[in-house]
């Protein structure tokens, strides 16, 4: 499908598949390597899910397919309920991912060193080059399923080969497994494929027949768990985007429209201001291009960009979603940067790359040591006020060994507690309020809560009381357990966190 034949000259290895990947690969393992020996605690999203998953099943909430929890579910049985699982599933699907995208520029970029360039600079999008290591569960498999769907759609188009159909009806299954939002992104492939005339007149409907089956077959599993959980997923998924709010439709319509341009900006940065600074004469038309247009490749993905912002404006304007985040923009603008480097390719700039390399290396550079004060001094300064990845959960482990808490239900006030228990405590039952517990019960109950910074003035008895969510009797016992914030210079005990331990009768209707 290219129009532009690549040259003879060598291709370096850091632009080649394999090459591109290992740089991926290894940012990755850097930054999986500074969290894992800094802190076992779980942070935002991954402490959730190393609760879900203490047993393997088919769905696990209706709010969120369950790709990523039986990807996480696979990584534990090697590296166990461990910080080092969650960031195994998160920097190896990055990297997947960092690979489909080559693979997919290498046929809309003729030089592939400004293909690899191109890879790289998704680190300058703020929600990879940052927010991408303190959250993100979902979205990273949603992102590498995204990725991994454009490339078999291209290659689909590209040769007309069915096997390349049937691994794209495969791709779209992994699609709508990563989330919910997956299809806007396959329906705007297959709407920026029609609406240009080659690569319209490239696609086979016996492919496309292909497609509903393999994804149907891959989405089965959850599917079949949906319908033994009734039809409530219409109702949480309502709640979540915010559909069901008490003001009116066009308040909210207006509201999720302007989220949406808002989010749009801010996922932009600081890429595309980078480009548009560097790359100043071609967008106020101070340089004449060396080719008419982009090719084929380059021209799907600028037309799958625009379609699914429309896509999105559409789906808020009929439903008056508000849920729409920074966050949320993965899929939208996924392929945005294979399309402007492959129309800024036109135009011969030379230096200029060389400047945006250099911006590149730059930002990977100072979003790795930025990472580094908030590891070792886990005060406001660095942090923030909440610094949850460093929460002493760790000096929980030996009081609540005395108390049993290896092989007992454990029952938390919060995720983050939950979670981090788990680390602790592998073989233990845990159970949230939305989580309950799908193990068997067993001979010794305790319910924990996360109290506060400073010494409880209450008894233990009287402050389980008010903070235990489900009714009960009183506990059989109950008492305080406190752990110390580490610092880098500050002396021990510069900061404490306060939990409550109640042991309960582990015949009450809650522990079983």
């Amino acid at each position: 499908m290219s129009q532009r034949q690549d040259t003879v000259t060598p291709v370096p290895f850091l632009a080649t598949p394999f090459g591109v990947w290992s740089i991926v690969a290894a940012w990755g393992l850097a930054h999986l390597l500074l969290r894992a020996l800094s802190t076992p605690v779980l942070g935002t999203d991954d402490m959730f899910e190393n609760v879900l998953v203490q047993t393997l099943e088919p769905g696990y909430m209706l709010r969120q397919p369950p790709l990523y929890e039986w990807l996480l579910w696979s990584a534990q049985q090697v590296f166990g309920p461990t910080v080092q699982a969650a960031l195994f599933v998160k920097y190896g699907l990055i990297s997947l991912a960092g690979l489909f995208l080559f693979l997919i520029a290498r046929k809309a970029v003729a030089d592939p060193r400004l293909a690899a360039l191109c890879v790289f600079s998704y680190s300058l999008y703020y929600q990879f080059g940052w927010n991408l290591h303190e959250g993100v569960t979902h979205t990273v498999v949603l992102t590498a399923a995204c990725a991994a769907s454009a490339y078999c759609f291209v290659k689909a188009l590209e040769t007309g080969r069915l096997g390349f159909y049937l691994l794209f009806g495969v791709s779209v299954g992994a699609g709508l497994l990563s989330k919910h939002s997956y299809p806007l992104f396959a329906l705007a492939l297959l709407l920026a494929a029609l609406s240009d005339g080659r690569s319209r007149s490239r696609l086979r409907l016996d492919g496309l027949l292909l497609v509903p089956l393999a994804a149907a077959l891959v989405y089965s599993p959850y599917a079949w768990w949906i319908a033994s959980e009734g039809l409530r997923l219409l109702s949480s998924v309502s709640r979540t985007m915010g559909v069901t709010a008490d003001a009116s439709h066009m308040a909210r319509a207006g509201e999720g429209i302007g989220k949406l341009a808002f989010g749009l900006i801010g996922f932009s940065v600081p890429l595309v201001p980078l480009l548009l600074l560097f790359f100043w004469p071609r967008y106020l038309g101070r340089r004449s291009p060396l080719e008419p247009a982009v090719n084929d490749v380059a021209r799907l993905c600028g037309r799958t960009v625009l379609l699914m912002i429309v896509l999105t404006a559409l789906l808020i304007l009929f439903t008056g979603a508000t849920h729409v985040k920074e966050r949320h923009m993965h899929p939208l603008l996924l392929l945005l940067p294979v399309y402007l480097f492959a129309d800024l390719e036109r135009f011969g700039f030379h230096r200029r790359w060389r400047w945006l390399g250099g911006a590149v290396a730059a930002v990977v550079v100072i979003g790795f040591l930025a990472r580094v004060p908030g590891l070792v001094a886990p005060d406001k300064f660095w942090c923030g006020g909440n610094c949850r990845h460093m929460k002493p959960y760790v000096d929980l482990k030996a009081p609540l060994s005395e108390l049993g808490a290896a092989n007992a239900t454990l029952i938390v006030d919060n995720g983050y507690t939950g979670g981090n228990l788990r680390v602790l405590f592998p073989d233990a039952r845990i159970a949230l309020r939305a989580i309950p517990a799908r193990t068997a019960p067993r001979e010794k109950c305790l319910f924990i809560w996360e109290d506060r910074e400073s010494e409880p003035a209450e008894a233990a008895e009287a402050r389980f009381a008010k903070r235990a969510f489900w009714p009960t009797e009183a506990p059989l016992s109950a008492r305080y357990l406190t752990g110390s914030w580490p610092h880098l210079w500050r002396p021990e005990g510069w900061r404490t966190t306060w939990w409550g331990v109640a042991e309960l009768d582990p015949s009450s209707p809650i522990c079983r």
